[in-house]
C-alpha cells in the first residue's frame, strides 16, 4: 500500500464537463474511505484513502443531459500519481498482454484493422490515403495497426514513456498543440473520455482538427443503467468489486454518459452522430488476408462484431461526423 503522506488536492466542477450547463442533481456521496467505496479504492489501487479525504466520492446528475459525472476530480498531482504509480502497467506491451501480442502478429484479422478499414471505406479514403490520429493511444495499438496498414498513422497520450514507445515502432507521437495545427480523416478514441475533466472542450478541439465528412470514435462505457447501480450504493449494497463500479469508478471514470449526453455533447461541438452502413462495417470482407477461416471462433467473431458493438448494453460504441 502507497504510504500516506498528506491528502491530495482535488478540483470542483461546478457546471456539467459534458454540456456547460449549469443544473445538477446529487445521486450518491461517501467519502473516500467509507464503505464499498473505501474497499474499492483500497484494494483496486493499494493506496491508503487518506491520501483523498480533502474532499468526498460524489455522483452528480446533469439536469440538462443526463450526464452522470464525479463532481471533485483529482488535480494534476493525483492524477499524475495515478496514471504513473497506482495503475499497473507492461514493462513490454508485446510480451506482457496476450491480446496486443497476437493482434500485432496478424494485423490484419485484428479488430482495430477491420474498424480501420471500415473508416477508409466510411470516407471515401483510401487506407494509404487516410489519416488517422489515436488520441489516448496508451500502448498504440491501434495506432500501429493503422501504420502497417500503410495509413498517416498520429498517436497522442499523456504518457512520455509510451509517447516514446510509439515513435520507436513508426507511430506519429504528437501533442495536444501539435495536433491543433493538424486534420484528420479519422480520430479513434477509446475508452478516453470518461477519464477527461472536461470532455466537450476536448471534442471541441478534436473536432477542429477533423476534415469535412471526417470521423470521431467514441467507445466508452456505457451508463443506460447507472441508476441501478446508483440504487446499490445508496443502499450499502456495493461490496468494492469493480466489475460493478466501472461505469462510475472512483477517481477514473469521471464522467458517465448516455446516448443523450453524448447527442448533447456532439451538437455543441458542431458534430452529429452517425451510424455506417453494413456495406462500410464488413468493409474488411473485401480486403485480402482480413479473415482466416482456418480459425472459426475469430472468424465468427469479426463477423458478429459490427453489428453487437452498436448494440453492447455495458459499451457506448459511437462515430461522430463533421458534417
Amino acid at each position: 500500500m502507497i504510504a500516506f503522506s498528506e491528502p491530495y488536492n482535488f478540483e470542483e466542477r461546478k457546471r456539467c464537463p459534458g454540456c456547460h450547463e449549469n443544473g445538477s442533481k446529487t445521486r450518491f456521496r461517501s467519502e473516500f474511505a467509507d464503505g464499498g467505496i473505501g474497499k474499492f479504492v483500497r484494494e483496486y489501487y493499494h493506496v491508503d484513502t487518506g491520501l483523498l479525504a480533502a474532499r468526498p466520492y460524489q455522483l452528480e446528475e446533469c439536469t440538462s443531459c443526463s450526464l452522470v459525472f464525479q463532481k471533485f476530480v483529482g488535480d494534476d498531482s493525483l492524477l499524475s500519481d495515478l496514471y504513473t504509480h497506482w495503475v499497473d502497467e507492461p514493462e513490454d506491451p508485446e510480451r506482457d498482454i496476450d491480446t496486443y501480442r497476437a493482434d500485432i502478429s496478424a494485423i490484419r484479422l485484428s479488430r482495430d484493422a477491420h474498424e480501420i478499414m471500415a473508416a477508409a471505406s466510411f470516407t471515401g479514403t483510401n487506407l494509404s490515403d487516410l489519416k488517422t490520429l489515436d488520441y489516448g493511444m496508451g500502448w498504440a495499438l491501434w495506432a500501429r495497426i493503422s501504420k502497417a496498414l500503410g495509413c498517416q498513422s498520429f498517436g497522442s497520450d499523456l504518457s512520455q514513456p509510451r509517447m516514446e514507445f510509439a515513435r520507436r515502432h513508426g507511430v506519429a507521437a504528437v501533442n495536444d498543440e501539435e495536433i491543433s495545427g493538424l486534420t484528420f480523416d479519422f480520430i479513434n478514441t477509446e475508452q478516453v473520455f470518461e477519464h477527461v475533466p472536461e470532455p466537450l472542450d476536448l471534442l471541441c478541439r478534436l473536432a477542429k482538427s477533423l476534415k469535412h465528412g471526417g470521423v470521431i470514435k467514441l467507445s466508452l462505457p456505457s451508463a443506460e443503467r447507472v441508476d441501478t447501480l446508483i440504487g446499490l450504493l445508496a443502499d450499502g449494497g456495493y461490496a468494492g468489486d469493480y466489475k460493478t463500479i466501472v461505469q462510475v469508478q472512483p477517481l477514473e471514470h469521471i464522467n458517465s454518459f448516455k446516448m443523450k449526453s453524448i447527442f448533447e455533447m456532439a451538437s455543441k461541438a458542431g458534430l452529429k452522430v452517425v451510424k455506417p452502413s453494413l456495406w462500410h462495417r464488413y468493409a474488411f470482407l473485401r480486403h485480402t488476408e482480413a479473415v482466416n477461416l482456418s480459425r472459426p471462433k475469430k472468424t465468427i467473431k469479426e463477423l458478429v462484431r459490427p453489428v453487437y458493438q452498436h448494440r453492447d448494453p455495458s459499451n457506448l460504441f459511437v462515430w461522430l461526423q463533421h458534417p
